[in-house]
């Protein structure tokens, strides 16, 4: 999980929306607001730039070949509907997430891993407000999460991570299973790339420090525009200082 901004104060449609029909569901807006689900939906995947506000996926346009691996999350649950204030409409309250594995006719069919599932799917209508980390409230710095290259796995990394947040960072990992056995197996390519690219720069005389800087700045783009590769943290921790310079020199945020 990393840092998510909210790049918009709320989407025209939605605004709109809940002046009209303050008291109204989220199943109301998908309905009824000519559009307006669409537009939230876009300006979710450009603030998180792509990628699953939990497990830092892609978020896989089905392009006619399938659904699509995303759908809109509510942090603080849509049910029961029990307005004011109301939170199935409440733009700071809304998230991008993957499909956590349940949804079987995705164009990227291996994402399918039921009954293994992560992210919203383990969350569904709980309240873990108090539990868990926000992503929208978590410090783009420091990093908070260290990764073990040879399994995928997710933990806490304690030497980074501020106490304060440690317990959350824990129970977050355990409550979205963000080490469930589908999502190591989905960050190991991800080493696996980056280890045969390090060992390309080595076969051409690339020093260490000098490889890991030129694929942060290959990596990590300043134009918020621009999505942030899949599984940011895991390359973040992989490429340790060299990344955190990167990101510090683009300003990150988020």
């Amino acid at each position: 999980m990393k840092k998510v901004n909210k790049l918009t104060e709320i989407p025209d449609t939605l605004r709109q929306y809940q002046k009209e029909n303050p008291l109204a569901t989220w199943e109301h807006f998908r309905n009824e607001s000519n559009g307006g689900y669409r537009q939230v939906k876009a300006q979710l995947i450009v603030d998180q730039r792509g990628l699953c506000a939990y497990c830092e996926i892609d978020l896989h346009d089905g392009a006619g070949k399938g659904l699509d691996d995303f759908r809109v999350e509510h942090f603080i649950p849509k049910k029961p509907h029990n307005p004011p204030p109301n939170h199935a409409l409440e733009w700071q309250n809304l998230l991008a997430t993957c499909c956590g594995g349940n949804v079987r006719d995705l164009a990227v069919s291996s994402r399918f891993t039921s009954p293994d599932h992560s992210c919203d799917v383990p969350k569904s209508n709980h309240n873990w407000s108090e539990t868990i980390l926000n992503p929208l409230d978590i410090p783009a710095f420091p990093r908070l999460f260290r990764f073990d290259e040879s399994t995928g796995e997710i933990m806490v990394d304690e030497k980074s991570c501020p106490p304060d947040l440690q317990d959350k960072a824990s129970e977050t990992i355990r409550c979205l299973r963000l080490s469930a056995p589908r999502l190591q197996k989905l960050r190991l390519p991800v080493f696996e790339i980056l280890n045969e690219q390090m060992q390309d720069f080595a076969n051409s005389g690339v020093g260490i420090e000098e490889a890991v800087a030129l694929l942060a700045e290959a990596l990590f783009s300043e134009e918020i525009e621009i999505p942030l590769p899949a599984f940011f943290t895991s390359i973040r921790w992989y490429l340790g200082n060299a990344v955190e310079e990167r990101l510090n020199a683009i300003n990150y945020n988020g």
